[in-house]
């Protein structure tokens, strides 16, 4: 992402405006901007009830699982700002940007319940749209060439699932401590844990970038984001058939998201 983001930046200075000494940063900007992005973390699930917490022939009922993947894809979305030129060659900047995004990923990881059942611990992750309100502040390289750094707020639309399941044709159940769950087609059901969660996830982000400057009106701009969107949780809440005097058992599902993008944008600058 560096070596692609340092040859946008070569491209940029070979090219030269001839309204270069004329050009003023200061004023509004808007424009769009398309690039591709590299979503990581993963899903936790911790035992939640007294139950999933005990042990089962010496060994943990349900015992702490995670699996992560990396989701990968495309985004594309707009942004607006200010900036200020000051000092000759300083310029320093207000932006904000929203952009749609397809990065989405599944993942399995096995694990044991009840001491001795394979089972499996499926999650998938989806980032539907993200967006980010930062500062930046640079410095004329040459007088059409911004170099910045920026960072500031960042927020987005996270849709996560987590399940732990049995292999087809297997079925087991267990209750005790006031707490059970049932697994398989004998009662009827495809998971013995399932929970979900869509979420407007918040947190920061940071980055560096360059801006050419064609003519005063319209500039091409390249950047590098590392965009954090902080952990949620989620209950995995266990199945459980009518008629049984106990609770569902459940897990504590967490998850992280991060996103690293190099993106490129033109702008308008009025």
């Amino acid at each position: 992402m560096k070596k692609v983001l340092a040859a946008a930046l070569l491209v940029f200075g070979g090219c030269v405006s001839a309204e270069a000494g004329e050009i003023n940063w200061t004023g509004f900007h808007a424009g769009l901007n398309g690039g591709y992005g590299w979503a990581s973390g993963g899903v936790t699930a911790n035992p939640g009830d007294p139950l999933t917490q005990s042990l089962s022939f010496g060994q943990p009922v349900v015992p702490p699982v995670a699996a992560s993947r990396n989701a990968n894809g495309g985004l594309g979305g707009g942004q607006i700002g200010y900036d200020w030129q000051f000092a000759g060659r300083g310029v320093v900047g207000v932006e904000a940007d929203i952009a749609a995004a397809s990065l989405k990923a599944s993942a399995s990881t096995p694990v044991t319940l009840f001491g001795t059942q394979p089972a499996t611990f499926d999650v998938s992750r989806k980032i539907d749209w993200f967006g980010t309100v930062r500062g930046r502040i640079g410095f004329l390289a040459t007088p059409d060439l911004l170099i910045f750094a920026t960072g500031g707020l960042a927020y987005g639309r996270v849709s996560e699932s987590a399940s732990v399941s049995l292999p087809p044709g297997a079925s087991n159940s267990i209750g005790n401590f006031g707490y059970a769950f049932a697994c398989g087609p004998f009662y009827g059901f495809a998971s013995c844990f399932a929970g979900n969660s869509s979420r407007i996830a918040t947190g920061w982000t940071a980055g560096v970038g360059g801006e050419k400057r064609f003519t005063q009106n319209i500039s091409l701009k390249v950047e590098y984001l590392h965009v954090d969107l902080g952990s949620g949780s989620f209950p995995a809440v266990g199945s459980l058939y009518a008629g049984t005097p106990f609770a569902p058992s459940f897990l504590n599902a967490r998850s992280s998201t991060a996103i690293d993008l190099v993106r490129a944008g033109v702008n308008y600058n009025f």
